[in-house]
This record gives C-alpha cells, structure tokens and sequence, in this order.
C-alpha cells in the first residue's frame, strides 16, 4: 500500500531536515535540481514511491512519474546506490555517504534509520529470493554491514561496522561480528537531527 501526499510531503522533510539539519523550502527546491546529492536521491525515490504506488494515474501524473523516475536512476548511478521505488521506508532517512548501499525491493525500513556507505539489505539466495529483512524504528546500519535473509531488527538498534545479521535483533541493543550477535545494549542517542 502506498503513502498519501500528505504523508509523501512529511517524508520528505523528516528526510531533508536528517540530513541537513534544517527543511526549508530552498533546501527542497535545491534538492530537486540537484544532479549529484544525496538530500536530491531522497526527494526523488520519495515522488517516484509515490507515484509508483498510485493505483491509477492520470496523464500529468503519468508525464510527472516517468520525469522523477529519470532523474531518480540518474541520482541512482551517481550516489552509488541500489533502491527500487517500491521499497516501503519510514521518514527520516538519513543517508551521510553515497556508495555501494543495496537494499533489496522487499526490505521494510522504519523511521528515522541511518544507513552508512557499503551497507547490503539482501535476500539469502539458499533459502529465497523475495524474503527479506524487516528493520524497526531508529535503526543504524553502520559502514560495510550485510543484512542478510528474512530477519527482523527491532527498534534502537545499532548493528556494527562489517557485521554480518542473519539472525534477528531485538530491541536496544547493539550487534556486530560475522555472524553478528548482541554486544551490548544502546539508547536512542546516536539518532541525530529528528523532526519533532
């Protein structure tokens, strides 16, 4: 099921205001005529989501979707990042490094997660293609960590550089290793620049 407008609109500045500490309407336009930000990446899969996830569209919409959805792969190929428009993500997207992320079109990503340079959201081919992780609220996703297979991480999770999850993650905690376990227990400080 797809997002409202009013609901794309919000995404959009949770998105904006995490990653640059401030949504105002020329951050917003900035972004939109970006052609190599990342702040421009988010305003684009969010306006692709939604047009995507219309169930019917009229010609404007039709005309609106195919010009975002251009600028999107173009933003795709720069920023270094693999997302398809269908994958459901929460607000507050924080995205602080462009490089080698993947997330697979089946994940489900919460609110106000941060996913660093080199993270995989992937499927584990030995069991299936489509079943992927499902990740809470507040979730960080350090430099280089693989989420592999249908896995749940829970809500104020920091999963550590390199880790390897293959297994789920319960709520405030910490996990790193290959294959990751919890290592220690966490708040919710490390979420920066969060809309209220």
């Amino acid at each position: 099921m797809g997002m409202t407008w009013d609901e794309t609109k919000n995404s959009i500045e949770c998105d904006m205001y995490r990653n640059l500490e401030s949504c105002t309407r020329k951050n917003i336009i900035k972004a939109f005529f970006s052609g190599n930000s990342l702040t421009g990446f988010l305003l684009y899969f969010r306006l692709c989501h939604y047009f995507a996830m219309l169930e019917k569209k009229n010609l404007l919409q039709f005309l609106l979707h195919s010009f975002c959805y251009i600028r999107f792969r173009k933003l795709q190929r720069r920023c270094g990042i693999e997302l398809n428009q269908h994958t459901q993500i929460g607000g507050g997207l924080r995205l602080p490094h462009r490089g080698g992320i993947v997330i697979h079109v089946n994940a489900v990503i919460g609110n106000n997660c941060e996913i660093m340079q080199g993270v995989t959201i992937g499927n584990n081919i030995m069991k299936s293609r489509d079943e992927v992780a499902s990740i809470g609220d507040e979730v960080l996703l350090c430099a280089g960590a693989k989420i592999i297979g249908k896995v749940t991480i829970g809500n104020t999770v920091i999963v550590g550089a390199n880790a390897v999850v293959t297994r789920d993650a319960e709520d405030n905690t910490i996990v790193g290793g290959v294959p990751a376990r919890a290592i220690g227990k966490c708040d919710n400080r490390f979420v920066i620049n969060v809309m209220r």
